[in-house]
């Protein structure tokens, strides 16, 4: 096994393991096992259409950090643009106002890359909010081309993660060079958040 092998299965075991826990969330162990059962076939996209349908039908309260890894597993099987109003809609969890914020597309204008980014960007790459801390600003967005069309690419080029007006560097993480681009993009914010 290459050492990139290696580390595709052992951001999958990590991406099932995440999975396992969101799927703890439906309380009936029919619903939930369907859910399971979903990725241990493959159809993770079916799994998350019944997740979340679930969540809102049963109006079960989601956490910050349980909302954020359901946004990250769903922009990661492509699904993000179906369900991401939904995941947005549930129910916040009981502990209180959320310290990480989930992002419906459209929620706020699209920034253009240039003005975030160091190193020179293209020209019509623009940065979508997606997840941010209410607390410290620190912003999780996704990079997309604006196409010629006028509209956003279908997926993110890159994930960024940026504090508004801070002088701290941006972080880029491509999806050309990580499958895991967004999870590793959603710990870079829960490390360089100082909220905590």
């Amino acid at each position: 096994m290459t050492p990139a092998d290696g580390r595709r299965v052992r951001a999958y075991a990590a991406e099932g393991a995440v999975w396992a826990r969101l799927a703890a969330l439906l309380p009936g162990a029919d619903d939930a096992d369907e859910v399971r059962g979903c990725w241990e076939i493959g159809e993770q996209e079916a799994g998350l259409e019944v997740l979340v349908g679930r969540l809102l039908e049963q109006e079960l309260a989601v956490g910050d950090t349980a909302r954020a890894e359901l946004a990250v597993m769903a922009e990661q099987w492509g699904v993000w643009d179906r369900l991401g109003t939904g995941i947005v809609a549930c129910l916040p969890g009981p502990a209180g106002p959320a310290r990480l914020r989930v992002h419906e597309d459209g929620a706020g204008p699209p920034v253009p890359a240039r003005s975030v980014l160091e190193d020179p960007a293209p020209g019509g790459l623009v940065l979508v909010p997606w997840v941010s801390c209410a607390g410290c600003g620190l912003v999780l967005a996704r990079a997309h081309v604006y196409e010629e069309w006028e509209e956003l690419s279908y997926l993110a080029e890159a994930y960024v993660v940026h504090a508004p007006g801070a002088s701290r560097p941006p972080r880029v993480f491509a999806r050309s060079e990580a499958d895991d681009a967004a999870w590793s993009a959603l710990a870079a914010l829960r490390e360089g958040c100082g909220c905590g």
